[in-house]
């Protein structure tokens, strides 16, 4: 009897085994078949878009071919500043500004591919602000006839703002963003948008819509992210000015890694009514729009006009505070205290980006600025604070969007992160801490449920405390630091690298104005200590060191950071470090 009952009890499990492996089976077959229908329907949107991108660009070329070639050669080689001038002087006209950029912007596209949209009305816009010039009675307003280019997540009427996703390509927006319709007012023209990664949460710039946009320095490296278009753009000479966002990084890693400069304003100063995120709903941590040029003097004089005329945002936003550029902090003659740190505890930087705050800090005490030692506490924390933050629901908002669509390759690491479930994740991360500990505080990063979210945010409370602690004891104005842990690395690095965002993150934890200003280059004396003594002590500085190889000649940025609605003390910072390197 005990036999029969035993023989029936093994039959039942082996029936129920079978049927949860069929199970299992059948979901994976549904699985795999919705994708590939998705695949096979996304693939033709692509060739679309691309044909129309290619359209596109040739009656951007034809536009630009409108004006004499010597003509625009001189326009094309006029800096911010003097075409600014000779706009507002009448001896440049804002359709000539136009033609010239989109000419200038086709090369710099056909170089690294970093447009997504040429702004064909922009020379119509151009047209109209001529017309009205030749009235004696017309006002041109600060930034008359300057050609704008724009981070593709930017909404402009009648064009898309896709992040990457193929999904939403033919959706054009209805309306300019606040932001977009202010910058219009103070007579920019936006004349292209740039390409991004795939949901904007890397810092490398490939999405299967529009392709890999390449760093102007080195095919084979890339741009960063995610705005790593407009970095690419401008670092090509294909603009004057743009504008990006940021959540992590976003503006301040491209300008890093394509010599260019850039600044991430604190939150709420600028308009964020009516804009979108990567990923919506997190509080505490989001992104912010912030200029990117050529130079600093650019981004200032871009902010001293939007800034200037700030109630416009605010007026249309009452959750943008009508706070003006302040002058009297920007030209101040009071030294400023400084902390600086070459090393922030959790990843160790190359030699070339220790060198260059090294050197900034000389530059900076030879002005008769005190920079001292400054170290942020508990960098492993943070890391885990903001990856808990950003992606708050465990990152399943973008991996819903990820698998209808297709999936960009160099993002699959975070995509197969994201697919297991976190309480796995948990479990897995206590063992792989023993041999790999900062890939341990990675995965015991993303939140399990509610209770532990608001943790995480009370937790960034109090480190936000305690960190203007620290500042407010040793009387810091701002912090000079690395802009990241490399030069820019090869394509598919940043998503081998995810923690890489350390020295970038922790100012959006911190809702600190943050930019980048270019320092130096990679030379052949950093690639020997590269070589000789940094460290491999785990899995992500041996892809770093590898990356780093052969990357004399990439440029060098250095971060400064200051605490909210003091951007001016950065950019002024910025400026002293630019002065000191140029001589301009």
């Amino acid at each position: 009897m005990i036999k029969i009952i035993g023989s029936v009890s093994r039959s039942n499990m082996l029936f129920y085994v079978a049927l949860i492996l069929l199970g299992i089976g059948a979901y994976y077959y549904h699985f795999r078949e919705s994708r590939r229908k998705i695949i096979e329907r996304l693939e033709t949107v692509v060739q679309r878009r691309r044909d129309d991108l290619s359209k596109n660009v040739e009656e951007a070329r034809r536009i630009g071919n409108k004006l004499d070639a010597q003509r625009r050669d001189w326009i094309g080689g006029l800096d911010f500043e003097q075409l600014q001038g000779e706009l507002q002087r009448g001896h440049v006209s804002c359709a000539e500004a136009v033609r010239t950029y989109f000419y200038k912007g086709v090369l710099a596209h056909e170089k690294t591919n970093a447009v997504t949209a040429f702004i064909l009305e922009a020379e119509q816009q151009a047209e109209e602000l001529d017309e009205k010039a030749k009235s004696p009675s017309y006002v041109k307003p600060p930034m008359f006839g300057i050609p704008l280019s724009l981070k593709e997540c930017l909404k402009v009427k009648g064009y898309d703002t896709t992040r990457g996703f193929v999904q939403d390509a033919y959706k054009p927006s209805t309306e300019d963003s606040i932001q977009i319709e202010h910058y219009k007012k103070l007579g920019l023209i936006p004349f292209c948008q740039t390409n991004v990664p795939q949901s904007l949460l890397s810092y490398n710039c490939s999405n299967p819509l529009f392709g890999t946009t390449t760093n102007p320095y080195d095919k084979t490296r890339t741009c960063g992210g995610s705005s790593g278009g407009e970095g690419a753009l401008i670092g090509a000479g294909g603009s004057l000015i743009g504008i990006g966002t940021d959540v992590g990084g976003s503006v301040r890693i491209p300008c890093h890694f394509t010599g260019t400069a850039g600044l991430k304003p604190s939150k709420m100063r600028f308009a964020h009514r009516g804009g979108g995120a990567s990923v919506p709903g997190k509080p505490l941590i989001d992104a912010n729009d912030g200029p990117m040029a050529q130079d600093v003097k650019t981004n200032v004089e871009f902010l001293k006009n939007v800034w200037g005329d700030i109630d416009f945002q605010s007026d249309r936003d009452p959750y943008c505070p009508p706070v003006h550029w302040n002058e009297s902090l920007y030209s101040s003659e009071k030294k400023l205290r400084i902390g600086y740190y070459i090393d922030d505890g959790w990843f160790t930087p190359t030699p070339a980006l220790q060198r260059a705050v090294l050197e900034s800090k000389k530059h900076l005490e030879k002005a008769g600025h005190t920079v001292i030692p400054f170290y942020p506490p508990r960098l492993t924390e943070v890391i885990k604070l903001y990856f808990r933050a950003v992606c708050l629901d465990g990152g399943q908002y973008v991996l819903n969007k990820l698998l209808k669509d297709m999936i960009e390759p160099t993002i699959r690491f975070q995509t197969t992160i994201w697919m297991i479930p976190t309480w796995v994740q948990r479990a897995l991360s206590y063992p792989i801490t023993l041999v790999f500990p900062r890939l341990g505080v990675l995965m015991s990063s993303l939140t399990r449920d509610t209770f532990e979210l608001r943790e995480a945010y009370a937790d960034i409370e109090a480190y936000r405390e305690e960190f203007v602690g620290l500042m407010m004891k040793d009387n810091l104005d701002v912090i000079l630091c690395p802009a990241s842990i490399m030069p820019a690395p090869q394509h598919d690095i940043p998503s081998k690298v995810l923690c890489g965002v350390s020295y970038t993150c922790l100012y959006n934890l911190l809702d600190f104005g943050a930019g980048v200003v270019p320092v130096t280059k990679v030379n052949k004396s950093d690639e020997e200590k590269l070589i000789n003594e940094y460290p491999e002590t785990d899995k992500w500085y041996q892809i770093t060191k590898s990356a780093t190889i052969g990357a004399i000649g990439m440029p060098i940025g250095v971060q400064v950071a200051a605490p909210p609605f003091r951007e001016e003390a950065v950019l002024r910072t910025m400026r002293e470090i630019e002065l000191a390197i140029t001589g301009k």
